[in-house]
């Protein structure tokens, strides 16, 4: 399951079952929409997947169509599940890594508020492409994914990182101190890395923070995030095996908890002395390590 589309227009999910509903009570859309004084565009957009009903748009759709008050519970409980669905890795790269990362560059495309928050990886618009490889390499041969894409899965990274000179966004990159210190690629190219990370801080429309080790915290740093907002706000939680989709308030308690962490973040000339402390820490040579996991 790659989109919340998908997840909506599945043999048994909520568009799919709207429209089921729609056509048992022998209404047209034109029809539907009359009841409710609604645009008729609102149910082709409904029963195609491209907008996501409400609860009150659930109730009046089969108010409109004579259904039972046990056809309301069952409706609203698939919202719920589409509020917060698991996408596996395998399914999500069924089409290769390039359409991972399309899928990623699609939320920011549409969110005028981007934050990232990050445990163990550079956060992707701020890769350099040899960090971004050296990463994307190692999850193909996790996920022993279809296709060499790992080239056109950079490119697509690199594409979006060209959106943080986009006037309409503004961006926010929060990272633990130790996302520094971790050896994932050749020290050369860690080096670079964290050049790249000295240009970012004092971007216009980018706030960049660190929560640095040894600092007494408000809040533990649980698990990686990324938070998307525009016409609605989106959350996308990563594990070793896949992703969790988040919306609606489960995606402002992330949000929330992102606020919390900021109040424990190091940034400007602060964020500065943390990255130079990690480029004088790294070996003069690639000895010892191990590759990306």
């Amino acid at each position: 399951m790659e989109t919340l589309k998908d997840w909506l227009t599945q043999p048994e999910g909520l568009a799919t079952r709207l429209r089921g509903l729609r056509a048992q009570a022998g209404m047209s859309g034109k029809d539907l929409a009359d009841a409710n004084s609604w645009a008729q565009s609102k149910v082709s957009r409904i029963e195609s997947g491209a907008q996501k009903a409400t609860a009150e748009d659930i109730e009046a759709w089969v108010r409109a169509c004579g259904a039972d008050a046990g056809t309301v519970q069952e409706l609203l409980g698939k919202l719920s599940e589409a509020r917060v669905w698991h996408a596996t890795f395998k399914s999500r790269m069924s089409r290769g890594l390039a359409g991972v990362q399309e899928t990623y560059s699609d939320l920011a495309r549409t969110a005028s508020l981007i934050r990232h928050f990050e445990t163990t990886f550079v956060p992707g618009p701020l890769q350099v492409p040899e960090y971004a490889h050296a990463i994307l390499a190692g999850m193909k041969s996790l996920h022993d994914t279809i296709g060499d894409d790992v080239d056109a899965a950079v490119g697509e990274r690199m594409l979006r990182a060209q959106m943080l000179y986009d006037p309409g966004k503004r961006w926010e990159f929060l990272i633990t101190e130790p996302v520094l210190r971790w050896l994932l690629s050749p020290p050369a190219v860690m080096r670079a890395q964290l050049d790249r990370l000295q240009t970012v801080i004092g971007l216009e429309r980018v706030r960049f923070g660190i929560i640095p080790m040894g600092a007494e915290l408000t809040m533990a740093p649980q698990n990686t995030v990324e938070v998307y907002t525009g016409a609605e706000t989106v959350a996308v939680a990563e594990t070793f095996i896949g992703e969790t989709w988040f919306r609606d308030d489960e995606a402002l308690a992330y949000d929330r908890a992102l606020d919390r962490m900021w109040g424990d973040a190091a940034e400007g000339d602060a964020a500065r002395e943390l990255i130079a402390r990690a480029v004088r820490a790294l070996p003069e040579s690639a000895a010892g390590h191990l590759g990306p996991i």
